[in-house]
């Protein structure tokens, strides 16, 4: 792996972060529509009427030229200071950048923190679905369906939280079981320069404000915004009581325009059809779908995704459209101007592509046909997918 880069950075060994049994991967995981599904221009790049502008869409896709001049600038500033990543983290340079608002350095120091922060947490592993398995069954945090651009939704049900789990200072579990869904995602339910981000909603259900998990709502909020940057589209609030309500509303006027566009205070759940077929939604949140007693694989429906489609789940959906691309190719690139556009757009891909993408339909590119991974590159993630195929991983004891 010495000498190695990825996307443009020198590169370290990827963490062995995410263990998952075949049979407990959806097997809609991955609609077959987002390999195919073209992201309108809002989905790509936000724009607000201060004339700020949020990038959405990082990977596969064309960048500007200030954004290329400034990812040069990032990985000048990673070389000259010895910096090595992971691919995972590479990957994720653009997003960096985002936050730190062009600031090169500011964005390469945010990638450290970064590649700290998963150096630590998974040292003695990965997260697996059999270590959630038990804490999952709760029910307090899972993916239960997809918007209307194909962004996968994480449920977040507060209320839900066992009281021993603040007694005994456990809300680590919590944390865990937030961990294991955005591993997940990241590996099994992306295509870069397609879908690359996420919904949550949030219900608040029967909490009045001194009810409300302010602690662990945090903890939510720090992992996905400091470790998993860029990925969150939108929070849903949903059943907020009045007072609860007029508190937020209170607050969302000090808001960045950035901030407001990812807050939806939800009054009324039926407005959630705006952006979600109804069964993509349970019924609760405003769906046509019995509230989900089952949490891994996780309850996430197959098509169509249109908002206020009624018409419920496709019968002959394709499944297991999320073993068409390889461990690399769910990373993506930063687009590289010195390569064609096919060249950028190329993904990468897993052994079952072919067949898949038959029963899909769907033309096979040549790269589906043949081995074409960089062994510098790819090395620790084939050794990855080795392992989460191997016959202990599948039966791995709940």
């Amino acid at each position: 792996f010495t000498g190695c880069l990825s996307n443009g950075f020198r590169a370290t060994p990827e963490v062995h972060s995410l263990e998952c049994a075949a049979e407990r991967i959806a097997p809609f995981t991955l609609p077959a529509e987002a390999l195919t599904f073209e992201p309108p221009p809002e989905a790509v790049v936000a724009r607000f009427r201060n004339g700020d502008q949020e990038r959405k869409i990082h990977l596969n896709v064309r960048l500007s030229e200030h954004e290329q001049e400034m990812l040069a600038q990032m990985r000048q500033e990673a070389k000259t200071t010895g910096a090595e990543f992971y691919p995972s983290v590479a990957a994720m340079a653009t997003r960096f950048l985002s936050r730190a608002r062009g600031d090169a350095k500011r964005a390469v120091k945010l990638m450290r923190a970064t590649q700290r922060w998963r150096s630590a947490y998974f040292q003695d592993g990965p997260v697996s679905d059999a270590s959630v398995l038990e804490d999952m069954r709760h029910g307090i945090v899972y993916f239960s369906g997809r918007d209307k651009a194909l962004r996968p939704t994480i449920v977040v049900r507060a209320r839900r939280i066992p009281q021993e789990w603040y007694a005994e200072k456990r809300i680590d579990k919590f944390i865990r079981v937030l961990i294991f869904c955005m591993e997940y995602f990241t590996r099994y339910m992306v295509v870069p320069g397609r879908v690359e981000n996420l919904n949550v909603i949030v219900d608040m259900q029967g909490l009045g404000i001194s009810q409300v998990p302010v602690s662990a709502l945090a903890e939510v909020y720090g992992v996905l915004s400091h470790h998993y940057i860029g990925r969150v589209y939108r929070f849903y609030a949903c059943n907020v009581s009045f007072m609860l309500n007029a508190l937020a509303g209170a607050v969302k006027g000090l808001l960045t325009d950035r901030q407001k566009q990812k807050l939806c205070m939800v009054t009324d759940v039926t407005e959630l059809h705006q952006d979600f077929a109804l069964h993509q939604l349970e019924e609760d949140l405003g769906g046509s779908r019995p509230v989900a007693t089952q949490f891994l694989p996780f309850p996430v429906p197959p098509g169509p995704f249109g908002a206020g489609d009624a018409n419920g789940p496709a019968a002959k959906a394709v499944p297991d459209a999320h073993d068409v691309l390889s461990a690399s190719g769910a990373l993506g690139r930063s687009w590289d101007p010195k390569l064609t556009s096919e060249a950028n757009r190329q993904l990468e891909y897993g052994p079952r592509a072919v067949e898949i993408l038959e029963a899909c339909g769907l033309p096979v590119p040549q790269e589906a046909r043949r081995d074409r991974h960089n062994p510098c590159m790819n090395f620790a993630f084939r050794s990855m997918e080795s392992r989460l195929s191997a016959p202990e991983a599948a039966s791995a004891p709940e």
